[in-house]
């Protein structure tokens, strides 16, 4: 449409007079142009720079208003411009046919300038404010959709809230970096911030690679799962496989960081908590026992229970192994007792 000085208003006439009066009513406001017929209207309305409203005569020869209105309709280019009907026409069925076709009003003749005036701008105000909330729409969406899932933040758009479900099958994936306390305690913020932020935006990039959804951060926490929201072959193999090129992943020697990773899978429940900031999160024992690993887990590796070792050795879901593991003790899962350990690797790593 017009670009951002005063808005263009279409006037499209085969009566000279009715021009002349629109024209010098809009004048003073608006851009104008002018078509006397439809073929000339339809040329304008989809050059470059596109009227932002159009005031258009219904009986013309050849075209008539309605299908040049039909046509502005159908086309994706021109359907959001707002058409205003001049007719001398009063028939409540000949309105009804105008709305029909996707008129905003009518304006009958003779006309009055301030009407005229007064439709116009209604309109056009209307239209910005139309399009202002389209905006402010989709700016939420982006941040709807930076802060959960797809799935969940699709969910919350259809239909105001993320319904909370159990998932059998889950593999969840906590990745921690050592070090960062003290490293925070002695460097500038700015420093400490932009490297996280750094090291995040590697881990993100790592975890959509394997298929997983990343779920949140907590400090110099970094969490996500496999198997979730998103179907998955094979989540545990890829949250082990994900784990790993996480632990891999190159830190500035000086920073004193090691990247710890945790796995665990089976069931969780998922929802999102609190109204004023949505938090999309899971909860459930896998979701501790996972949390837990990381304390224990060596540098390189992937802490994971004996449980957990056993399903990828033995192939279940499928996975050829490919992981060599050892075992790393014994942890004191409250609610679970002692759980052997292993850290594992990739075969040959």
């Amino acid at each position: 449409m017009a670009g951002s000085g005063r808005k263009l208003v279409l006037i499209v006439d085969d009566t000279p007079t009715n021009v002349s009066v629109v024209s010098g009513v809009l004048k003073d406001s608006f851009k104008t142009k002018v078509a006397t017929n439809g073929e000339k209207a339809l040329a304008i309305a989809f050059a470059a720079e596109k009227p932002d409203l159009i005031l258009l005569d219904v009986m013309m020869p050849g075209m008539d208003g309605y299908e040049v209105c039909r046509r502005l309709k159908a086309d994706p280019k021109t359907r959001d411009i707002p058409v205003i009907f001049l007719t001398a026409k009063t028939d409540s069925i000949d309105e009804e046919k105008g709305f029909e076709v996707g008129a905003v009003d009518y304006i009958h003749k003779p006309f009055s300038g301030p009407i005229v005036l007064a439709r116009v701008k209604t309109q056009l105000a209307l239209q910005e404010a139309l399009s202002e909330a389209h905006e402010a729409r989709e700016q939420a969406d982006q941040l709807l959709h930076a802060l959960l899932p797809k799935k969940a933040a699709d969910e919350i758009r259809s239909i105001g809230t993320v319904i909370p479900r159990r998932y059998e099958n889950v593999a969840v994936l906590f990745c921690d970096v050592t070090n960062f306390t003290a490293y925070c305690d002695v460097n500038e913020p700015e420093d400490v911030v932009s490297r996280l932020d750094a090291l995040f935006v590697i881990f993100e990039r790592v975890t959509a690679k394997h298929g997983l959804e990343k779920i949140k951060t907590v400090g110099d926490g970094f969490m996500a799962a496999a198997g979730l929201l998103q179907d998955h072959d094979d989540p545990l193999g890829a949250a082990v496989r994900c784990g790993l090129e996480m632990a891999a992943t190159l830190i500035d020697a000086h920073l004193g960081w090691e990247v710890r990773v945790g796995v665990h899978s089976g069931p969780v429940v998922a929802g999102v908590v609190g109204q004023e900031r949505y938090q999309f999160d899971i909860w459930g024992d896998t979701v501790n026992v996972a949390a837990r690993m990381v304390g224990v887990s060596a540098p390189g590796s992937v802490a994971a229970t004996r449980e957990i070792w056993e399903q990828l050795s033995s192939g279940v879901d499928g996975n050829a192994s490919g992981f060599d593991a050892e075992a790393l003790g014994e942890l004191e899962v409250k609610g679970k007792g002692t759980i052997a350990v292993y850290g594992i690797r990739a075969m040959g790593g």
